[in-house]
């Protein structure tokens, strides 16, 4: 998945992932205020939402490279005008340098425009669920997604008014989801939802299982994918259609089965639009961008350094500023993933399925490691602490010791795996895919970042700011997710035609860098 869907998951918590409380949750994940013959609202019923929609974009993740490969091949004039989409790949013009150098700028324009727009909508969409419930919100979140659906089959359709202009028309996909709000608003309404009807206790197990069900959902999507294809005569654009009647069906589930989470609904929210004289609109227009971009920005500023006063002198501590930094960096090295797709087709000229079992194959690893892996670590290295939690100065040090080690150790070995890629022959397939699994198998640094940081805030006594950090955290991804596209795409097209691993090169080197500034956090207790 995404990097932009686990930071929703770990944004919605209210303590660290991390937590140093070994007690056991013992509070039911359901709502114990039931209403005889009513549906109660319960986190299990949002279980096959997240599952099916994850299917159905795993399911056509592969379709949209090729759809990106195809309206490159008719921009740059490799094939005739009058050949087919179904045989654009098969010409040797369509793997050329330009042509893989286009794909990536409309891949990476795409991503650019959906998390520029969604940072814009997220908000609003939200303040609306609180007040006008979840369900409507699951709505609009999936009527975005098959639009987007909508959006490719037209692109690789036959209307030549359409596929003539697909360079442009397919813009219209990134633009309706964006407004929707995407991937952030359905992670943060589906969090929003567990939250509504769980007691608190309970949430950090839900919230985990709930994520594995992302990854499961996204690993499924391609092997289902490529069991249609291999079993009928349908082609890779059919996956489109699938996609969107399972997610015509889920709609219809959400809308007469679904129970809302929130039992009281006020008026919908309203902006505050008083009449101005006309002489003061454009400076009203004016103050309103500001204080816009200043409701925007100021959540980063929970990462400015801090003054500490041990009694005795008083101190700047940057451990935070240099976590803001580390993850930032962490961030944009994750907009790899896409271009890694693009990158395996292009040098190992796969297929729709190849390619599908390739994406599927790094979710299974994702997931394994998130359900497995990381939970036996922590469990097995994790200081032990009083069933009270961590409040001594000296165990709260234990804990960020281990995040902080958790979080290094993660993103070392994705930087080597990165490096691995680089240094392995470019006509191996297996270490490719092999060096790119290392890659995946290092998910756990999203989650120990974040718990780092809130063990930071509680080291400095400021435990009462976490939720502020974790919206911090969101305006980080917001920002990394629509300069990282441009960034990676800009370095392929112009490396693509000589050393294309260089886009694994500057992955590499960002999480290096960001390794090195968590090296500098101060660990020592602080009394």
């Amino acid at each position: 998945m995404s990097t932009t869907s686990i930071l929703a998951a770990s944004a919605s918590e209210t303590e660290p992932l991390l937590s140093s409380n070994h007690e056991p949750e013992t509070e039911p994940v359901w709502n114990r205020n039931r209403t005889p013959g009513r549906r109660t609202a319960s986190p299990y019923w949002v279980i096959p939402i997240v599952l099916v929609v994850n299917i159905a974009r795993g399911m056509t993740l592969s379709p949209r490279i090729k759809v990106y490969n195809e309206i490159a091949c008719r921009a740059v004039g490799s094939v005739n005008p009058q050949e087919t989409f179904l045989t654009l790949l098969v010409a040797d013009g369509c793997h050329s340098p330009e042509v893989q150098a286009r794909a990536s700028k409309i891949q990476a324009s795409i991503i650019t425009i959906m998390s520029v727009l969604s940072c814009g909508s997220t908000g609003l969409w939200s303040q609306w669920g609180d007040v006008q419930g979840r369900k409507f919100i699951f709505c609009v979140s999936i009527v975005g997604f098959i639009i987007m659906e909508l959006v490719f089959i037209l692109v690789s359709g036959s209307i030549s008014a359409i596929t003539r202009r697909g360079e442009l028309f397919i813009l219209v996909g990134p633009v309706f989801e964006g407004i929707c709000g995407g991937l952030s608003v359905f992670n943060g309404v589906f969090h929003a939802y567990i939250s509504d009807c769980t007691p608190d206790g309970s949430r950090s197990r839900i919230f985990a299982a709930i994520q594995g069900m992302v990854f499961v959902g996204l690993a499924f999507g391609p092997w289902i994918a490529g069991i249609v294809l291999a079993n009928t005569d349908l082609g890779p654009y059919s996956l489109f259609y699938i996609s969107i009647a399972i997610q015509l069906v889920l709609l219809a589930y959400v809308i007469f089965f679904l129970p809302e989470s929130i039992r009281s609904k006020g008026p919908p929210p309203q902006l505050d639009l008083e009449p101005t004289p006309p002489r003061t609109e454009k400076k009203s227009l004016v103050e309103l961008i500001k204080k816009l971009t200043i409701a925007f920005f100021s959540p980063i500023t929970i990462f400015k350094p801090r003054t500490v006063d041990d009694g005795v002198s008083s101190r700047k501590d940057y451990s935070l500023t240099l976590l803001g930094s580390a993850l930032f960096l962490y961030l944009l090295s994750t907009a790899v993933y896409q271009l890694k797709y693009l990158y395996g087709q292009h040098t190992y000229r796969w297929d729709s399925v190849q390619l599908g079992y390739y994406m599927s194959l790094l979710w299974i690893s994702r997931a394994t490691n998130l359900l497995i892996l990381l939970p036996f670590i922590v469990s097995y290295f994790k200081p032990k602490t009083p069933i009270t939690g961590a409040t001594t100065p000296e165990s709260i040090a234990l804990e960020l010791q281990f995040d902080k080690r958790l979080a290094r150790a993660s993103l070392s070995v994705d930087a080597l795996g990165n490096l691995l890629i680089v240094i392995a022959p470019t006509s191996s397939q297996i270490s490719f895919i092999a060096a790119s699994c290392l890659s995946s198998f290092t998910s756990g640094g999203n989650p120990a970042l974040h718990s780092l940081g809130a063990v930071c805030l509680q080291a400095l006594g400021h435990s009462s700011e976490t939720g502020r950090l974790f919206g911090a955290v969101g305006v980080l991804n917001a920002i990394a997710h629509s300069v990282a596209p441009g960034m990676y795409a800009a370095t392929y097209g112009r490396t693509v035609s000589t050393y294309p691993k260089t886009i694994f090169c500057l992955a590499a080197t960002l999480l290096s860098s960001s390794v090195i500034l968590l090296g500098s956090i101060r660990t020592k207790a602080r009394r």
